[in-house]
């Protein structure tokens, strides 16, 4: 068998000159030889058969040094190339080993040659892959995408992502990038195929898992608001009035025998006040820190406002507000939300920032309302405020339940913070749909009664005309304990009680009362609201709101609303008939005075 010609491999060599006159060029260069030499192994010997011992001497040189790949050998069938034993390789050993698809396409899509896993992909035996058109495998759709690509593949890198339809189980995304070969004597594309599908179903595992923890997550923080509503409303309308109560008595046994008690009776008497009424404090402030009834009965602005004032009592921080007075009421979901984020920030304020004051601004317009808080502490570095892995503990445990909250809501939270500048705090809401605005109660539930306003309904005593007071509370332990106060009074009558809002109001349209006296905290129909309702019907009755809510905003908010007086629960029975009859008085008490407020 002769050497017919030789081919150089994907090298650019040049060679000198042959005997023959002639010059190897670069690979592909094929010239024409009658040397007859015989092959063994990768580095085989050239036996010398020819009188050309130089020009052969120069080809196993060349093979030696990776120069030549393939040789062209002419035999009885004809020409058929030959490659060197050992040349591809490690190639091919490279490719096969791979886990995704590789492939080589001519112009019009025929596969040249493509690795196991390339036909693996495509579900096509390797054996017949090569030399069919890559074409014929996918759908007319598909088929187009593809021409497409090569095109493009032909000149530029490209990329796309095709679903293989599977004769069996779930279809197969596919991810085929394409290049240029530029090394190549045809045009020809190089194609990497690597499946998606595992990944991509791996992706949406992870999101329906992420997307679970996060229904899990909200529906805890619902559940978290729920059991602190139901706490703290137990602790107030429970063990609040019953030490409200037993203030009461324990006050009316001081005040009606003093003079029979021996001291340490009387000692141990006002002892106990003394501690039931800083049991009642503690009671109070445990319910409104776990759930502000503010927040419910008043609305954001002004729960924002009486927990700021708390804040700076318990911790000493100044904090300036912007707080616009006529801010709406939004659904319960997104006032809790807010009133949870201005919670938490303030809290870290307190524990974290070494701020010495804070700044609070809220503003809502109609499409979205946005508080910020602000201190001017140490801050946070920027590192940890940024990386995930940052231990709760630095910033606030309650950093993603704000989060949280404000994504439930379609809302957002933002934290900008600078070592030794500060940080800010900035919870920005939609107000739309669930957290619309929503109507302010009013009073157009209050129907004109066909009774003559100002009509009396006196009680006579010997000649004496008794006030007439009605009492309204949802605790019956309350109403009795006001009633044992106020009826051993000569001049004092118990008309009526009621037991909600809307009672009141209602009762005060047929009993026509002197006095009423009411909490805040009601169902059906909020006190103040009442409050509004009673007044525009009769003017001429004066109004005692008797709660144990006793901040400096919720005695803003009494007074705004018009009534005429306020005390606190905690007070003593006496204080409470103090008051009563200043009110009674014969000129009154104006709306605002502060004598009618018990302090």
């Amino acid at each position: 068998m002769y050497v017919h010609d030789f081919t150089y491999s994907h090298r650019s060599v040049k060679t000198r000159q042959s005997q023959a006159g002639k010059v190897l060029k670069k690979r592909n260069d094929i010239r024409k030889k009658s040397v007859p030499r015989t092959l063994q192994g990768r580095n085989g010997h050239v036996r010398k058969k020819s009188r050309n011992a130089a020009e052969a001497e120069e080809i196993v040189l060349a093979i030696r040094r990776g120069g030549i790949d393939a040789l062209v050998m002419e035999g009885a069938n004809g020409e058929k190339v030959v490659t060197l034993q050992g040349t591809e390789h490690p190639y091919r050993v490279l490719v096969e080993s791979i886990n995704d698809g590789a492939a080589t396409l001519d112009a019009d899509g025929v596969v040249l040659y493509a690795n196991s896993r390339f036909a693996q992909i495509l579900n096509i035996p390797h054996g017949k892959l090569t030399g069919t058109s890559l074409h014929n495998n996918l759908s007319p759709d598909q088929r187009e995408q593809l021409k497409k690509l090569i095109r493009q593949a032909l000149h530029r890198s490209s990329t796309v992502e095709i679903a293989l339809d599977a004769t069996e189980g779930r279809p197969k995304l596919v991810r085929f990038s394409m290049r240029p070969l530029k090394d190549a004597d045809i045009h020809k594309v190089g194609v990497v195929a690597t499946e998606l599908t595992e990944l991509v179903e791996a992706n949406q595992a992870l999101k329906s898992n992420e997307e679970s923890l996060r229904q899990l997550s909200a529906r805890l923080l619902q559940l978290q608001d729920e059991e602190r509503r139901h706490i703290a409303r137990d602790l107030h309308d429970v063990t609040g009035q019953k030490l409200a109560v037993q203030s009461m008595a324990l006050a009316g046994v001081l005040s009606r025998n003093s003079g029979n008690l021996d001291p340490d009776s009387h000692r141990a008497l006002s002892e106990s006040l003394e501690w039931n009424k800083e049991v009642a404090a503690e009671i109070r402030t445990l319910s409104y820190l776990l759930h502000p009834p503010l927040l419910d009965e008043l609305g954001l602005s002004s729960a924002v406002r009486w927990y700021i004032a708390g804040f700076t009592n318990r911790t000493g921080i100044a904090v300036e507000t912007d707080i616009p007075h006529d801010l709406q009421r939004l659904s319960p979901d997104a006032e809790v939300a807010i009133f949870r984020v201005l919670q938490e920030s303030l809290t870290n304020v307190h524990r974290y920032a070494e701020s010495s004051k804070a700044c609070i601004r809220m503003k809502a317009t109609a499409n979205e309302i946005k508080i910020e808080i602000e201190d001017f502490g140490k801050g946070i570095k920027t590192s940890k405020l940024n990386s995930k892995n940052v231990p709760e503990v630095r910033l606030g445990v309650g950093i993603q339940g704000m989060t949280e909250r404000m994504r439930q809501l379609g809302g957002k939270l933002e934290i900008t913070s600078h070592p030794n500048h500060g940080t800010l705090v900035a919870a920005t809401m939609p107000l739309s749909g669930a957290q619309a605005f929503l109507p302010a109660q009013t009073s157009s539930g209050l129907m004109p009664s066909s009774s003559p306003v100002g009509a009396e309904l006196p009680g006579l005593l010997g000649g004496t005309v008794k006030k007439r007071i009605l009492i309204a509370d949802d605790h019956e332990m309350l109403r009795r304990g006001v009633r044992n106060t106020l009826q051993t009074e000569l001049d004092l009558e118990i008309c009526g009680e009621a037991v909600d809002g809307q009672d009141v109001v209602e009762k005060v349209k047929t009993l026509q009362p002197d006095l009423v006296i009411l909490d805040i905290n009601m169902p059906v129909l909020n006190g103040l609201v009442a409050v509004r309702q009673i007044l525009r019907y009769r003017p001429q009755t004066k109004v005692l709101v008797f709660s144990v809510h006793d901040s400096d905003q919720t005695i803003q908010e009494v007074h705004a609303a018009g009534a005429h007086g306020f005390i606190s629960k905690g007070k003593d029975a006496q204080d409470l008939l103090r008051v009563v009859r200043d009110l009674l008085s014969a000129n009154g008490l104006p709306a605002t005075a502060p004598g009618a407020v018990a302090d």
